[in-house]
């Protein structure tokens, strides 16, 4: 085996991918640190309902939306979040469009409707073709549906945008470990 797969852990990509796409903790943290500069640590209910009331007084704000979408994904209510994403992409400028199209694209990669999420992170990258995260979540979609060719295309592009992207070197880099090894084994 090759020396840059050494130590790496046994995990397939599509299991180092499917453990990392359904990160509520990080999806908390983000929540949780909205507005810190001027309210003390909240608990997610305060942050849902700081949401909700802001989003009363602005119901076309799809920065809001979005963000209720985000509470939503956190709390498991994908449908919820779905209908706020619904709402943002109704109101976003169209340079912006992205944002909720990408957090669409995991909705979709979670509940494993790969065509859904390939079709919105395909229309996030038209709108926004240098933002990191469109790229990196398209790759992601790929993975979880093993096309591990699609997905390193689109690593590689996530990593020409930004060199020092970790996850996605190290997605690449389980890819490419997990091929090289399955080509030893069917070798005599």
């Amino acid at each position: 085996m090759e020396e840059r797969c050494k130590g790496l852990h046994r995990l397939s990509p599509v299991e180092l991918c499917v453990c990392s796409s359904r990160s509520p903790p990080v999806l908390l943290q983000v929540l949780q640190n909205l507005g810190k500069e001027k309210f003390p640590p909240q608990s997610l209910e305060q942050v849902g309902t700081r949401i909700a009331k802001v989003l009363e007084k602005n119901q076309t704000s799809w920065v809001l939306s979005s963000m209720a979408a985000l509470y939503w994904r956190v709390k498991g209510q994908g449908k919820r979040a779905i209908d706020c994403l619904r709402q943002a992409l109704n109101y976003a400028p169209h340079h912006m469009k992205d944002v909720p199209l990408i957090s669409l694209a995991n909705i979709f990669q979670n509940a494993r409707l790969w065509d859904d999420a390939l079709t919105v992170a395909r229309m996030a990258v038209e709108i926004a073709p240098h933002f990191v995260v469109n790229h990196f979540t398209l790759a992601n979609v790929y993975i979880a549906m093993e096309e591990f060719e699609k997905a390193m295309r689109w690593y590689e592009s996530t990593l020409k945008l930004q060199p020092e992207f970790a996850p996605a070197k190290d997605r690449l880099r389980t890819i490419q470990c997990y091929l090289l090894t399955k080509r030893e084994r069917r070798q005599p």
